[in-house]
């Protein structure tokens, strides 16, 4: 939770200095900035405990900071480096440019926003309350609720013992402190039987384990090692497979049990194993016991699956694929069969050496459930369901004969939603009613915005801005103020019993939903106050049906006489830049630019061969743009478009000419903002083409 109100520390600083102070100078600026920052960050230090855990707590000060300025500097340096591409292309294509960066109207329109709310203190003020009271009451009645669902699967094979086996599903092994956790629930009144692998650490082949006899001498192999404990045998009864020999004693370390086909292959029988020893991993281990191979391949545990260890080669894509899935919905799932290893690719060695030679631990069997007068426990499931309801965990429970698989899934839930219902309604309608006010105030203003080229969206970013600053002071106040009262009820000792998490994701959450009520509280008034800007105006250029292959309409552009020449060889030169790729909406061939003289005046027309992306369509046509003197009116120009479709379906060629039209639209729009003298240039430029006589030098194109 810290880091995300950190990210919004940057924001609130600039709206609370920009509305408080408003300095001039930028360096006042930049100190007023810091000084909100570094305020909000003490506070924080002192009502969050993530500043207690950490023994440096202004090295995350000095981290932000870090990370705030090197984003600052990122985005200067694609800034200019845009700038300077922009340039090399002015250069070599003639064409020029001229938009709007996303980032500066935003700055514009946020600049403006706060400066329209510093008009009207008094209200935003009040409204400013409104959602920090409003982001308070979230984070006062929300809680995020913990929970296990519990189930419980019928199996179908029979029970091995009286017990249950605890495992991960897709054999990932379980953590030390589950043993450990199991320990504590079940140790005085039952008895825990740890299983443990050791796995040769070759990845994508089977590993294996070398070892030697001194009854052998030749090397023989194992591809991995289970760790049993003395008290194996309460359960699975594996002592009774043994040919020779004896199970391993309490405590001991130093000993094996090898399957008779392994001990065969190194010279060691039933008849001589009194004193066989076996070499491995620069220890000695003494051979206590061989185990007939076959018997051992056929024991199944609990879970219907062969004692020994997961065959992870032939296994690894089922695993990685389990492993992939919901695991609520594993939960409901019957639990999949492995293929194992078979016994004489397998050593048994005591769990506690198991484990020191760094293996795994891959189950827990408990069996001997025991009462409370150290009798036999027949309802240990009673037990099993109990522990079940604390820990998210799947236990094979064999009982009677048979045998259930009880699982358990953690999942949580967001409480107390019902309870802020009400509150965020009507701050909702307080913002709306805000804006809406704020609209209708600033008709003037919204129609001077129009009057000097805004277009009616970025008017409407302009109370979408207003509605970040609310937003903004209301997520961070609202939360300064509900931890700060919080901890001052903790350390009053008027919430006994309540624990809080100050990392918990309902804080994130509950400032997103106060954030998101103001802005979608905004978008009506901000869209009333596009719809201002242009009132009773199509936004959308609308065309004329074209007649069979022929489309022709005139263009909403008129020219001064005076520049008419200066931009058709501007337009001349935008549509030659589209000859040599193909990367963009089309491209042109043959750009041609005439002139021809009609009563006394010039006629201007462009005309060329286009073909209009996606070009797998094939959708070519033939283009003339014409420009004459308007009807009774020589000092303007008018434009029209003809277009000729030669190949193409005609549903596509009229969807995509859109674009292609979109296109030249914009490139009318940004002759109007190139300055005066590039515009002779241009003029100029078409003289040459046109092979007219120069203008005098001091003759200037006005």
């Amino acid at each position: 939770g810290v880091i995300f109100y950190f990210i919004l520390l940057i924001p609130f600083s600039f709206f609370m200095e920009r509305l408080i102070f408003g300095f001039a100078s930028i360096n006042k600026r930049i100190a007023g900035f810091a000084g909100f920052f570094v305020a909000v960050f003490l506070i924080l230090q002192l009502v969050h405990p993530a500043f207690k855990l950490s023994t440096s707590p202004y090295v995350i000060f000095l981290a932000f900071v870090i990370f705030a300025l090197g984003s600052i500097v990122l985005v200067i340096v694609l800034s200019k480096f845009n700038e300077e591409v922009q340039k090399i292309k002015r250069a070599q294509t003639g064409m020029h440019e001229a938009d709007i960066g996303r980032l500066s109207a935003t700055a514009v329109a946020i600049s403006l926003g706060v400066s329209n709310l510093r008009k009207r203190k008094l209200r935003t003020g009040l409204t400013a309350a409104t959602i920090t009271l409003l982001t308070f009451t979230v984070l006062s009645f929300t809680s995020i609720k913990t929970s296990l669902k519990y189930f419980k699967l019928e199996r179908d094979n029979p029970a091995t013992y009286e017990g249950t086996l605890v495992r991960d599903r897709n054999w990932k092994g379980l953590q030390p402190s589950v043993y450990e956790y199991l320990k504590s629930a079940f140790q005085d009144r039952a008895t825990l039987i740890p299983r443990a692998w050791y796995m040769s650490q070759v990845k994508g082949e089977k590993g294996f384990f070398s070892f030697t006899s001194d009854r052998a001498s030749n090397e023989s192999y194992v591809n991995s090692i289970l760790g049993l404990s003395a008290d194996e045998p309460k359960a699975t009864k594996l002592d009774t497979y043994l040919l020779a020999g004896r199970w391993f004693a309490p405590g001991e370390r130093k000993a094996a049990i090898l399957p008779d086909d392994v001990a065969q292959v190194v010279g060691i029988t039933p008849a001589g194993m009194d004193s066989a020893f076996i070499d491995m991993f620069g220890l000695r281990f003494q051979v206590v016991g061989l185990i007939d191979s076959k018997r051992f391949n056929q024991i199944k545990d609990l879970d219907d699956e062969k004692l020994t260890p997961v065959d992870l080669v032939q296994e690894k894509g089922k695993i990685q694929q389990r492993i992939g899935e919901d695991p609520r919905l594993q939960a409901e799932s019957p639990p999949e069969a492995f293929i194992h290893l078979e016994s004489n690719n397998v050593m048994i060695l005591p769990h506690e050496t198991v484990m020191e030679l760094d293996g795994k631990l891959q189950s827990v069997a408990i069996t001997g459930f025991r009462d409370e007068n150290g009798q036999p426990n027949p309802n240990f499931d009673k037990e099993i369901e109990n522990f079940l309801a604390r820990v998210a965990m799947t236990m094979f429970v064999g009982k009677d004969g048979t045998v259930n698989v009880y699982s358990s899934i953690g999942s949580t839930s967001i409480g107390g939603i019902q309870n802020f219902l009400i509150p965020i309604l009507v701050a909702a309608m307080i913002v709306l009613n805000t804006m809406m006010g704020a609209v209708h105030e600033r008709f003037r203003e919204i129609s001077v915005y129009s009057s000097v080229g805004l277009a009616p969206s970025h008017i409407a970013a302009l109370f979408l801005a207003e509605s970040a600053v609310f937003a903004t002071l209301g997520a961070v106040m609202g939360y300064l103020v509900g931890q700060s009262l919080t901890l001052a009820l903790v350390n009053l000792d008027l919430m006994s019993g309540l624990s809080l998490n100050y990392s918990s994701l309902s804080a994130i959450w509950s400032a997103v939903v106060v954030m998101a009520t103001v802005f979608l509280s905004t978008l009506y008034p901000a869209k009333k106050a596009a719809d201002m800007a242009v009132p009773d105006v199509g936004r959308e250029w609308k065309f004329p049906e074209p007649e069979g292959d022929r489309w022709s309409f005139d263009f909403p552009f008129t020219i001064g006489s005076v520049e008419a020449l200066g931009m058709y060889a501007y337009l001349t030169k935008v549509f030659e830049s589209y000859e040599e790729g193909s990367l963009g909406a089309f491209v042109t061939e043959n750009v041609r630019l005439t002139s021809t003289l009609e009563n006394g005046h010039r006629r201007y027309d462009i005309s060329m061969m286009t073909w209009l992306a996606p070009y797998d369509l094939g959708i070519s046509q033939r283009v003339s743009l014409s420009a004459a003197p308007a009807e009774n009116e020589n000092a303007l120009y008018a434009v029209w478009v003809e277009i000729h479709r030669e190949s193409g379906d005609v549903a596509s060629w009229q969807r995509i000419n859109r674009r292609f039209l979109g296109v030249l639209r914009k490139r009318f729009l940004v002759w109007r903002t190139l300055p005066q003298d590039l515009k002779n240039d241009y003029a100029r430029q078409g003289r040459e083409i046109l092979g007219l006589e120069p203008v005098a030098k001091t003759e200037t194109v006005v």
